[in-house]
């Protein structure tokens, strides 16, 4: 299947966590994971592409990436650096 947006590279590791998973739905958060952390954001066509690759449609994909604070919209892309600070002990 050739992805719109995502790399190869990204597709493959994203399918790598199919097996190790319940069901397919539930590999979109690790897939978000992946895309943000090439991107420094999600953008709107990498959803698609989740989506196709998971069996799902792009708002259910989407819904799982704004429940999560710290995934980001392509207009609002993370610095080259990102600092994550614990505040619970």
């Amino acid at each position: 299947m050739k992805m719109r947006y995502i790399s190869d590279d990204i597709r493959q590791k994203i399918e790598a966590y199919i097996p190790r998973y319940p069901n397919k739905q539930a590999v979109t958060l690790p897939a978000l994971h992946l895309v943000h952390d090439h991107y420094r954001c999600v953008p709107k066509d990498a959803i698609r592409d989740i989506a196709d690759l998971l069996n799902l449609a792009p708002s259910e994909v989407h819904d799982t990436m704004t429940f999560y604070q710290f995934f980001r919209e392509e207009d609002h892309k993370l610095g080259k650096t990102r600092l994550w600070v614990c505040r619970t002990l």
